[in-house]
């Protein structure tokens, strides 16, 4: 266990060596959230080190050791039909008359907002997939599945319920929705993470993800997110984020009622 007295060494070594992996900037004010992590991370893996830097090189001895840092230190919150009026403006007014679509939703957790979209597009009669993606692969097992609990079924309105089934305390998303819908994980900082998504995408949904990120590894996500998209796709933020000026060279802004939608633009 960690002496008291380097504790706040050892969180600065890890706030460094989590903004490098996942593009994930823990600020000041948010530093007694990492600690709370650092004692659940401590706990669950039982570790005897000597030192920070031991810490440090335990995580990034292997793979495995990385990704189960990665999964503690990242925030997976999700739920169904989030900020459901910003996704009927999409679908009804920004993407109206598309015939078939691919969508992709990053960030997406245990996967309640691309079984979201799934259903959306199936409401309306619109062929399609959609790739969910995040950087934590506990939860891309969990989102595979497609169960979840019946607490949740309030977050889903009444005429979509048609598209999940209901048995005890749980419910399923049907597998004509879930055949619409891959998971895989990605690295938003990572280009090579988007390699195989090149121009795959008609519209990327990237909702409360990149509010962690810094202007540094905010820059580096946007353009793999630009890279992702084909010519005229479309960026969905949440409609509490709005994109700043310095990042208009990879994305066009442009409002549709009251929210902002982004355009990639041309080099």
């Amino acid at each position: 266990m960690v002496k008291t007295e380097e504790r706040t060494r050892l969180i600065e070594l890890l706030r460094k060596l989590i903004y490098e992996l996942t593009g994930n900037y823990y600020p000041d004010e948010r530093m007694k959230i990492l600690e709370y992590k650092l004692e659940r991370l401590l706990k669950e893996t039982g570790i005897s080190v000597s030192s920070p830097e031991e810490v440090v090189s335990y995580f990034m001895r292997t793979p495995e050791r990385r990704r189960q840092l990665i999964n503690l230190m990242t925030v997976p919150e999700t739920r169904f039909f989030r900020e459901r009026e910003q996704l009927e403006v999409l679908f009804d007014v920004v993407l109206k008359g598309k015939s078939f679509l691919d969508m992709g939703s990053v960030g997406c957790s245990t996967g309640q907002e691309p079984y979201t979209l799934a259903m959306m597009m199936a409401s309306r009669g619109i062929p399609g997939r959609i790739v969910g993606m995040d950087i934590n692969e506990e939860v891309l097992k969990k989102a595979r599945k497609g169960i979840y609990s019946l607490s949740e079924l309030k977050d889903i309105p009444e005429e979509y319920r048609k598209f999940v089934h209901v048995e005890g305390s749980f419910f399923e998303i049907k597998r004509d929705i879930r055949r619409m819908v891959e998971f895989r994980e990605v690295n938003l900082i990572e280009p090579e993470s988007f390699e195989p998504l090149k121009e795959k995408f008609d519209v990327v949904l990237c909702r409360n993800v990149l509010i962690y990120f810094d202007n540094r590894s905010k820059e580096i996500a946007l353009s793999n997110l630009r890279n992702s998209l084909r010519r005229g796709g479309i960026l969905v933020l949440s409609s509490t984020e709005i994109l700043g000026k310095e990042f208009y060279h990879l994305f066009e802004p442009f409002k549709e009622g009251r929210f902002f939608f982004y355009r990639r633009r041309e080099a």
